[in-house]
C-alpha cells in the first residue's frame, strides 16, 4: 500500500519535468534581424572605378581662381613623365591621377605653403581623341578610351585594308615614331601590343608587294 503514493510522486515529478506533451521543452532563440537593404554600406568613392583619370598625352587646362594676383590659363600636354609645372614654378604629378583628387590635391599645396589663404584649382580636358590613317578601311579621328592599343585603334577604324604593311605600324607620338610589328602583336599582345595614349596618332604603312 505505500508504494501507490511513491509512483504518484514519480509521475507528478516526471509531468513536471518533461511537460504535458512527454518532452523537453526548448527555450526559443531570437531570431537574428533580417538585413536592411536600405542600410547596406555603398562602396567609398575611392573603390568605384573611375574614366576621369588624366593619362599621358592629355591636354589640360588648368585654371586658378579666387586669388589676388590674374593668372592666366595654363594650357599643356601631360608628358611621358607625367608631371607639369604650374603657377610659381610647382611642378605635380598628372597622370594616373583623378581631376577632383588633382584639384584638391594643388589646392592643398598653395595653402599649406602659405601662399595663398583662399585659391580654387580647376583642370579641364577637352574631348580625347587619337588618329589612325593610312591603310585602315575607316581613317579617321576616333575617341580615345579606357586601356586603348594599337590593335585596339586599328579595329577601330574598320582594321587592315588588304594592302597594309602590318609588320610596320607607326606610332607618332610629340613628333616621334615607334614602329609596331602588328603580326607579334596579334601572338604576343602583353609583349607587342603597344598603348595608345589621347593625341596619338597611328599610321598604317602601304605594303610593297
Amino acid at each position: 500500500m505505500n508504494r501507490l503514493p511513491n509512483l504518484l510522486a514519480v509521475w507528478f515529478g516526471l509531468l513536471l519535468a518533461f511537460g504535458p506533451t512527454g518532452c523537453a521543452v526548448e527555450p526559443v532563440k531570437p531570431q537574428s534581424p533580417i538585413p536592411d537593404a536600405r542600410k547596406t554600406v555603398k562602396p567609398s568613392a575611392e573603390s568605384i572605378p573611375s574614366s576621369d583619370t588624366l593619362n599621358v598625352g592629355d591636354r589640360v587646362r588648368v585654371v586658378f581662381s579666387d586669388i589676388p594676383t590674374v593668372v592666366p590659363p595654363l594650357e599643356m600636354q601631360i608628358p611621358d613623365g607625367g608631371e607639369l609645372t604650374l603657377h610659381l614654378g610647382h611642378r605635380f604629378m598628372f597622370k594616373g591621377k583623378r581631376r577632383d583628387v588633382l584639384e584638391q590635391e594643388i589646392r592643398d599645396f598653395y595653402i599649406d605653403k602659405g601662399l595663398y589663404r583662399i585659391i580654387n584649382v580647376t583642370i579641364e580636358v577637352p574631348p580625347r581623341q587619337i588618329s589612325v590613317g593610312g591603310e585602315v578601311r575607316s581613317p579617321g579621328n576616333y575617341p580615345h578610351s579606357g586601356q586603348l592599343t594599337v590593335l585596339k585603334a586599328i579595329d577601330m577604324a574598320g582594321g587592315f585594308t588588304e594592302f597594309s604593311n602590318r609588320r610596320k605600324v607607326k606610332i607618332i607620338r610629340d613628333g616621334k615614331s615607334i614602329i609596331v610589328n602588328c603580326n607579334k602583336a596579334v601572338d604576343d599582345p602583353e609583349k607587342y601590343d603597344k598603348p595608345i595614349f589621347p593625341g596619338d596618332k597611328v599610321q598604317v604603312t602601304r605594303s610593297i608587294l
